[in-house]
């Protein structure tokens, strides 16, 4: 189902679908949006006959979401997304975070408090696990000539696979843009994204973690996984066989099969 929500005076767009106490989020990499999940959703829909509560969110600039009026950090988004749970009365949430994704899933566990600042009593409202999906997390050069390369080599894997061209109108009209350097806010902000480093924050992370690669990723390689699972003590990692950048595309039946353990553990 579709719906909208208003955070801190920004317009979200999200899905909402499923029953049950489980509740999962999902967030989109870079220049993608929520219908990126559709396939995995489905998926977990069938197997798990609706009981997970799922969730799947526009990221403010992307999809049907307002864009931020000024430059964001990751952590803006974050707190979007701190908002989104604490508006929505979420509780226990397990967070998906895709590429871009994964960073506002690393900053988020790294500070778990709601957006209001205050704690909230001791076992509510808090995190119940991380999955990283091909995440990214560590300082990119942020030059004009690394923005552009990282943003052709992101979205061309996208549309690779056969099923997914059908989307590439509707996905490339719902962004509002063909090429995302046209919105000047945007620019800035993937400046200011790709240039945190967020070491620290995954030191910070006590949830149990799920980190998947995918073998041939090129973008967040095999490295940036086995090095973020060495920061994080309570964390595993997995190599997903014959998949690049979008895991869960290329290889969607490991990687439900994959997060549904997770989640059941």
């Amino acid at each position: 189902m579709e719906k909208q929500i208003v955070i801190n005076d920004n317009l979200i767009s999200y899905s909402q679908t499923g029953e049950g106490e489980r509740a999962v989020i999902f967030l989109h990499g870079w220049r993608s949006n929520k219908e990126v999940w559709n396939q995995v959703i489905q998926r977990i829909r069938e197997l798990e006959n609706e009981r997970i509560r799922i969730y799947s969110i526009d990221l403010p600039g992307f999809g049907g979401s307002s864009a931020p009026k000024t430059a964001w950090c990751v952590g803006d988004y974050a707190e979007i997304v701190k908002g989104y749970i604490e508006k929505l009365e979420l509780k226990n949430v397990i967070i998906v975070g895709h590429s871009f994704g994964g960073r506002i899933g690393i900053k988020l566990a790294a500070n778990p408090y709601p957006a209001s600042g205050h704690p909230l009593p001791e076992g509510e409202g808090k995190l119940k696990g991380l999955i990283l999906v091909d995440a990214a997390g560590f300082a990119m050069n942020a030059n004009k000539k690394t923005i552009i390369s990282a943003a052709a080599k992101l979205t061309k894997p996208f549309f690779k696979p056969k099923f997914m061209q059908g989307l590439r109108k509707k996905i490339y009209q719902k962004i509002g843009a063909e090429d995302y350097l046209a919105t000047p806010e945007l620019q800035q902000t993937y400046v200011k994204v790709i240039s945190e480093d967020l070491t620290e924050d995954l030191k910070k992370i006590t949830l149990p973690t799920l980190i998947i690669t995918g073998e041939n990723d090129k973008d967040t390689p095999i490295e940036f996984g086995r090095k973020m699972n060495s920061l994080i003590p309570n964390s595993e990692f997995q190599i997903l066989k014959n998949a690049g950048h979008y895991s869960f595309i290329d290889q969607p039946e490991e990687f439900v099969n994959n997060i549904l353990e997770f989640m059941s553990s």
